[in-house]
């Protein structure tokens, strides 16, 4: 737990629901890749790799053929600088991927097309060839709702260094 969490849960001051990019966000994304990849019920499970242990990723079909990463970060912070802690956890994403049998269809789908481009760019150096990179084109409301919460978490961030 983070100083900010503890800060939060006890010192009464109110945290951004970054949780409602879980409950809201990313459902809305595996709708509309269900519709892009054939009417598959895919949800939030981990998957276990063959070399041991297992990773909880944002989608995956019920058999296990299909497994994807959302990702809903922005390329630039609100400064303007190159979103480095989105790309560090989007690097992590391909790498749990690529530890997955090559049998099992890998993406990553994202909500931002500079994102993408982004990560795309910076993991092509670990071998990206058997990933495929998605965007989502959120609805109107679901896309104001993701950029409210991510510009409300970026101005808490900014407050606290």
């Amino acid at each position: 737990m983070n100083l900010l969490t503890v800060i939060g849960l006890y010192g009464g001051i109110k945290m951004v629901n970054t949780n409602r990019i879980k409950t809201e966000i990313e459902p809305a994304v595996r709708n509309w890749l269900k519709t892009e990849i054939g009417d598959v019920t895919l949800e939030e499970r981990p998957m276990n790799f063959p070399s041991g242990g297992s990773y909880k990723f944002d989608a995956a079909s019920r058999d296990g053929r299909i497994v994807a990463a959302i990702l809903c970060n922005r390329a630039k912070t609100r400064t303007g600088r190159e979103n480095t802690g989105g790309v560090r956890k989007a690097l992590a994403e391909v790498e749990h991927l690529k530890l997955l049998p090559g049998n099992i269809s890998k993406m990553m789908v994202f909500t931002d097309s500079d994102f993408s481009n982004l990560v795309q760019r910076r993991a092509s150096r670990f071998g990206i060839t058997n990933i495929r990179f998605l965007v989502c084109p959120l609805p109107a409301d679901k896309k104001m709702l993701l950029n409210n919460i991510l510009d409300e978490a970026s101005q808490e961030q900014r407050a606290a260094e």
